[in-house]
């Protein structure tokens, strides 16, 4: 039997229950219950609700915990679940990021810095782009992942990097996978150092030595030495170049000032003890650039020349490659090549990091020496191929070594150069194939064409694969080979363990930046909330369906009991468990998901016929004002008139080649973006039935991962929740309907359509504020009036500053865990309801810092809770996730 205590001056309402079931749950103690109103609470107690957490009755760090809190999932509501940005995407302070005037920093030293990142655009190209937040954490685990090309970086397990089927965690990745390196930083500065001083640092550098209060420099290139003679000359008139022995020369000053140490004076005169020290300009300079009184194993590049113009960048790394490189001839291949070696990691990483300025790739090896006995590191950089005749172009030699250059040069015009180094993964294939292999082959002179299509065996170069896209008139796979990324191999990925301090920063126009020379990426309440309608009780449960789009792939771990987090549960009295839900994942990928071991219990199409114009357009990123924009538009309404809803993508690509209105070229492109669409696997003639994903009773996780920011199909993930929305809007605007009319006539108002539940994470994705989505004119839809039907609607996000405001300003029920971006703060203080006595800032300010605590404004009580979040049943595998590397 249940009580229903009402205090209606404190307006929440306790239920004591004596045996009342909430699904599995218990409620046998003072419970609250947000999100229903009185009226309710006296019909239905506690049914149909969902256990989320308890409530907070004190302050600190660790606070005591008091009654159960509950929420009403029965009826229809719109709920914003916030948290903070940068969760778990992290990586190691001493990572280096380029900024837009060339400077390299440390990421822990970004903090305050307003320079802008280098990052990869929409279009694949290498730009400066503006951060915004910076965020910072403590870590137990972290991987280091080591590149073909020498390049590491260490990052949290979650970070996702660039592969060419999307940004993937990189725990998920393995050695032989390929990620995205920036094939060219291309960033120059206006700082300021004279020729000579460029000169002498990549001299001293190289073969100088300053450790012991003198400036040598050994070599025995004349040329070289008579180049530093004239520099230190020029650097200052007073200064001159000494032999010291068969090739060493010392810098000394003919003219010496002196600086007193140390004075003592008697009668006026300096005496015994005063101490004098010659000045010396050079070493002034040295010590003010940084570049002083170190040993060869400390030496490395001033910061202040990785902002120098393009001109003295290049003849700094001229200068430091004509001592220290090497320009040789291979005999065994018969191609040429160029080292630079150097007992130094930081400075030969430097040199490596300044070649890509050029777009001159350099492979790093760490080597093992033997000298009297004991072993010692040192580093060498190759260079191979393309690279070779880009230095010598672009760099070059001087001295004795530019007699070698010149053979070099010469013999490139005669040789076909080897590429295999460049290439495109073979994963290309898995998304794009010409139409006509045959015809390609004809067109690039194969003596037998069909042979081109072998190609799919293969990592096509890529020159290679811009031909083919060219010759196909393929605009995305133009695109992918002409971009400025360079498709780098994960040689080895290694577990540090410890105590780490990782850092990100929030990039939000692109959400990518370089770093250490890789290019790396910048729900759990809603996790709590899709347990719980597992656990609802029959008859409430059978009159629901709920539909979760999950966009990073980690809601099928609700099948798996939360067995590593036994002692948390057992504290709130719970135990693991596994969630009973549905995992529907593209019929185009289920062999990928099964490959991995991923749980999927079904797959799902969108019917061609379902899709509008305007939804076609969105697919491919496509206007009014484009040719193929206007020619799918005419082509789906003729197909929509003259064969209804049963058409597929054979009859869109007949249609189009017959269609007398557009060129020859739009119809070419627009046939190679449909067939790009077709090998998605995603959309077919006859398509998913919505009634086959939204069954009564069941949790249904739609997983869009696969097309999360994957490369040229960004769109596909917003039409499957646009479709989605629409079709499940329609379907409940019928049926509420039916239900109105038993009502009238006193009869049950079941009807065979249940009501909804989307949850959608990264909602800002679908919603965005200030850009068009085709997604968000449906979702505003339920926003407004999808709650008089039984629409229900909840929304994540780690961003609600780019949430739009309506899906703010809507909610009628606000989980938020700790934010600490301002904008965030002010976005949400949007909601600020009559009855909150204090701003946001306040109530954050007074959260404790660990997981899961969080506040919650209950529109429907008028109440503002501070409470913990339960810990899960079932396994969470968005604790950790990863990125992307320069």
């Amino acid at each position: 039997m249940t009580k229903i205590l009402i205090y209606s001056n404190s307006l929440f309402v306790s239920v004591v229950m004596a045996a009342a079931p909430l699904g599995k749950i218990e409620l046998s103690e003072s419970t609250s219950i947000i999100g229903r109103s009185l009226k309710d609470l006296e019909k239905y107690g506690s049914r149909g609700t969902a256990y989320i957490g308890k409530v907070m009755m004190s302050s600190g760090e660790r606070p005591v915990l008091g009654r159960k809190i509950a929420m009403d999932i029965a009826k229809a509501h719109l709920v914003l679940i916030c948290g903070k940005r940068g969760g778990g995407k992290c990586v190691t302070g001493d990572t280096l990021v380029t900024l837009e005037d060339g400077t390299v920093k440390p990421i822990s030293e970004l903090e305050h810095d307003g320079r802008k990142v280098l990052s990869m655009d929409s279009e694949m190209k290498i730009t400066a782009t503006s951060k915004s937040d910076f965020f910072k954490r403590a870590v137990n685990k972290i991987l280091e992942v080591k590149l073909r090309s020498g390049k590491k970086i260490r990052l949290t397990p979650e970070h996702p990097l660039l592969t060419i089927n999307g940004w993937k965690p990189a725990q998920e990745l393995n050695a032989g996978s390929r990620i995205a390196a920036p094939r060219i930083q291309p960033v120059f500065g206006n700082g300021f150092l004279k020729e000579s001083e460029v000169k002498i640092l990549a001299y001293l550098i190289a073969e100088g030595h300053t450790a012991r209060r003198t400036v040598w420099f050994t070599n025995a290139d004349n040329a070289i030495v008579s180049d530093f003679k004239q520099a230190v000359k020029e650097f200052d008139s007073a200064l001159s170049v000494k032999s010291q022995g068969k090739f060493g020369y010392r810098v000394v000053n003919e003219n010496p000032k002196f600086e007193i140490i140390k004075e003592v004076r008697e009668n006026g005169k300096f005496a015994k003890g005063t101490v004098f020290k010659a000045q010396n300009t050079l070493r002034q300079k040295l010590i003010e650039l940084g570049a002083y009184g170190f040993t060869a194993h400390e030496k490395t590049i001033p910061e202040k020349l990785f902002s120098l113009p393009e001109q003295k960048i290049s003849l700094f790394l001229n200068r430091l490659f004509s001592c220290d490189g090497t320009i040789y001839f291979d005999k065994n291949t018969e191609t040429w090549g160029i080292a630079y070696a150097s007992v130094s990691e930081e400075l030969i990483r430097q040199v490596q990091h300044l070649l890509s300025r050029f777009e001159i790739q350099s492979v790093l090896r760490e080597k093992k020496n033997a000298l009297n006995g004991k072993i010692f590191e040192s580093f060498e950089l190759e260079l191979k191929g393309i690279n070779v005749e880009l230095f010598l172009k672009k760099i070059g030699f001087f001295g004795e070594k530019e007699k070698r250059q010149k053979l070099a040069l010469d013999d490139a015009q005669n040789k076909k150069r080897n590429a295999n180094s460049d290439t495109i993964p073979k994963e290309i294939w898995d998304l794009y194939r010409p139409e006509n292999w045959a015809a390609i082959g004809r067109q690039s002179g194969f003596a037998f064409p069909k042979s081109m299509r072998e190609s799919i065996h293969y990592s096509p170069t890529r020159e290679k694969l811009l031909q083919i896209a060219l010759l196909d008139k393929n605009e995305f796979v133009q695109k992918i080979a002409s971009s400025d990324i360079f498709w780098d191999e994960i040689k080895e990925i290694s577990t540090l363990e410890g105590e780490f301090e990782v850092f990100d920063i929030c990039v939000p126009e692109s959400h990518n930046f370089i770093a250490n020379d890789i290019i790396i990426h910048n729900s759990y309440s809603m996790a709590v909330l899709l347990e719980e309608f597992a656990r609802l009780s029959p008859d409430v449960k059978a009159r629901t369906t709920v539909i979760c789009i999950d966009t990073v792939g980690i809601f099928w771990s609700l099948k798996i009991p939360n067995k590593e987090n036994i002692s948390e549960l057992t504290e709130w009295d719970l135990k693991p468990a596994g969630t009973d839900v549905r995992i529907l994942v593209p019929k185009g990928k289920i062999d990928f998901y099964k490959e991995k071991g991923v749980p999927v219990d079904g797959s799902f199409t969108i019917k061609t016929s379902e899709l509008e114009a305007v939804e076609w357009m969105a697919l491919f990123k496509l206007t009014w004002r484009d040719p193929e924009g206007v020619l799918i538009t005419r082509v789906i309404e003729t197909l929509k008139e003259k064969m209804g809803t049963y058409f597929g993508i054979e009859e869109i690509t007949t249609a189009i080649r017959k269609d007398t209105e557009s060129q020859d070229l739009a119809k070419q492109s627009l046939i190679n973006r449909i067939k790009v669409a077709q090998s998605w696997g995603l959309i077919e003639k006859e398509g998913t039935r919505i009634r086959e994903i939204a069954k009564p009773g069941a949790i249904t996780i739609v997983d869009v991962s696969a097309y999360r920011q994957a490369i040229g199909i960004e769109g596909t993930k917003d039409i499957i929740v646009a479709l989605l929305g629409k079709k499940l809007f329609e379907e409940r605007m019928l049926y509420r309907k039916e239900e109105e009319m038993k009502l009238i006539k006193g009869e049950k108002k079941e009807s065979s359509m249940p009501v909804v539940w989307m949850f959608i994470d990264e909602a800002h994705m679908f919603m965005p504020k200030d850009e068009d989505n085709i997604a968000l004119k449906v979702l505003l839809e339920w926003v407004r009036v999808g709650r008089q039907p039984g629409l229900s609607l909840c929304l994540a996000t780690q961003r609600p500053e780019r949430l739009h405001p309506d899906a703010v300003s809507q909610c009628d029920i606000f989980i938020s865990h700790r934010l600490t971006s301002q904008p965030d703060i002010t976005a949400v203080s949007a909601l600020r309801p009559s009855y909150m006595h204090q701003d946001f800032d306040k109530y954050y300010s007074e959260m404790p810092k660990s997981k899961g605590f969080a506040i919650i404004l209950d529109d429907n009580t008028e109440k503002i809770w501070m409470v913990k979040i339960r810990p899960r049943y079932s396994w969470d595998a968005g604790m950790d996730a990863s990125a992307f590397v320069d």
